[in-house]
């Protein structure tokens, strides 16, 4: 064999190493608010120093008068923390929920969150559960482009000719001016479009009755719409807020938007809907921490308000939240609290629901367990409800607490990195999350009863 050969392997190999050394001593490194996993040769031999976080975990109590908070065996149920005189809670969904023959609109849910949720992974099976309760159809809010269209299972969507800007990364910037709850926005080229074509994976995704176009900023400009063959015009006057443009049908199932002329206005989506029942949008933004909400400015805030009013929205964050060992969320929180408090003051008859970080484990001393790190989250994240007199659900509860992410990758339903779900653990958890919306509903009816029985 060549020798020059042998010592440029041999080069090749120490050099590797040596770069596997330094990483290791660094630690983890991040890009932005994505770290990523730490370099460790010896880990499988390395005795963890992890440590039991079963005990650490904590509970908010708030006292509710005339409230019903037992909770059913089974479930995990949502822990309101908002005052009597405030619709920061879960009573904004319970109350449209009571109205839905008579609200003229869709009840609507909208799920922030970060990969966990992206995909329509969880929203998708959450979305399917309440609409069999209370009917509806459609897979709701879309963006008009996504990295994971080939994935979502829901609806089969393709595009062309968008400028793309969101939130975490992108090319093109994002501009506090545009910046939205759903943490994306688009400029258009002439012709640029997008392909919306249900399907039947799950019950009701068929057909719906109703598609909307959504747009921001001032100017005018042309869009065309063909739904199932026919196909109309509009013209988009832009009034320095969130607007749209909506087609109905009995069966809506192949919608395509086109802009004809962009007139210098912001796209922000499209959508497929009931004209009543529920409906559950997903805005999963890989990558994202939540942090982003700070940047949504009154009038964008406002304008979703108007255009696209939510009942509930829940906050989903926690997998590029939480660090292995992490002790301190002060910031984080702090962040949080001043975006929730704006949402409040722009959305005051809008319910919010913050969920907890999920399950993630690493091993321990040949054992898997909790990070301390997610544990200290969640304790944050149970007072970031508190304080801001919103309401809290732990997920990680749900789960079945420290073991319930390796459960769930033992039946298949999460990844291999112990963080992940899958579609079929997405099921597993939103029968989770709805058995406590429905269950915080069933309270209500029974609280609303007993107030009716008074003399």
């Amino acid at each position: 064999m060549n020798k020059g050969y042998l010592h440029s392997v041999r080069w090749i190999v120490l050099t590797a190493l040596l770069v596997l050394v330094a990483l290791y001593w660094i630690g983890a490194p991040s890009i932005g608010d994505w770290e990523l996993r730490p370099v460790d040769m010896l880990a499988d031999l390395r005795q963890d120093t992890l440590a039991d976080p079963s005990e650490a975990l904590q509970e908010i109590k708030v006292e509710k008068a005339e409230r019903i908070d037992s909770c059913r065996p089974g479930v995990t149920c949502i822990n309101d923390m908002s005052m009597p005189d405030e619709n920061s809670g879960m009573e904004p969904f319970y109350r449209a929920l009571d109205s839905l023959a008579s609200l003229g609109r869709p009840v609507r849910i909208a799920v922030l969150g970060d990969s966990f949720i992206e995909g329509d992974i969880l929203t998708a099976h959450l979305r399917s559960i309440l609409q069999q309760e209370f009917g509806g159809c459609g897979t709701g809010y879309l963006p008009l482009t996504s990295i994971v269209a080939g994935f979502r299972i829901t609806v089969r969507q393709t595009f062309g000719g968008w400028g793309e800007h969101h939130a975490v990364g992108g090319e093109g910037g994002y501009s506090s001016t545009w910046a939205n709850l759903t943490g994306h926005y688009y400029t258009a080229s002439s012709g640029a479009w997008v392909d919306i074509n249900s399907t039947d994976v799950l019950p009701r995704l068929s057909a719906c009755q109703q598609s909307s176009f959504y747009f921001a900023g001032t100017g005018t400009g042309e869009v065309t719409v063909t739904a199932d063959g026919a196909t109309q015009h509009f013209t988009l006057n832009g009034a320095g807020k969130v607007d749209k443009v909506s087609i109905e049908g009995d069966s809506l199932r192949h919608v395509r938007w086109t802009v004809t002329r962009g007139g210098g206005l912001t796209f922000l989506g499209a959508s497929m809907d009931p004209a009543s029942g529920i409906i559950v949008d997903n805005y999963g933004l890989r990558s994202s921490s939540g942090l982003h909400l700070k940047q949504v400015g009154d009038a964008m805030w406002q304008g979703f308000d108007q255009a696209r009013h939510y009942d509930l929205i829940l906050l989903m964050w926690g997998l590029n939240v939480a660090g292995k060992n992490t002790k301190d969320y002060t910031n984080y929180v702090a962040t949080m609290t001043e975006a929730i408090n704006n949402m409040k003051r722009n959305m005051p008859t809008t319910g919010i629901l913050v969920v907890s970080s999920s399950d993630r484990e690493g091993r321990a001393n040949g054992a898997f367990r909790t990070y301390p790190g997610v544990i200290n989250l969640i304790n944050a994240q149970q007072q970031l409800a508190y304080d801001t007199h919103t309401a809290f659900w732990n997920l990680y509860e749900a789960m079945g607490g420290q073991g319930g992410i390796v459960r769930m990758v033992e039946n298949h339903e999460a990844g291999s990195d112990y963080t992940h779900i899958n579609f079929k653990g997405g099921e597993h958890i939103a029968r989770l999350l709805a058995d406590a919306l429905l269950w915080g509903y069933e309270c209500h009816r029974m609280s609303e009863e007993r107030l009716n029985r008074k003399p």
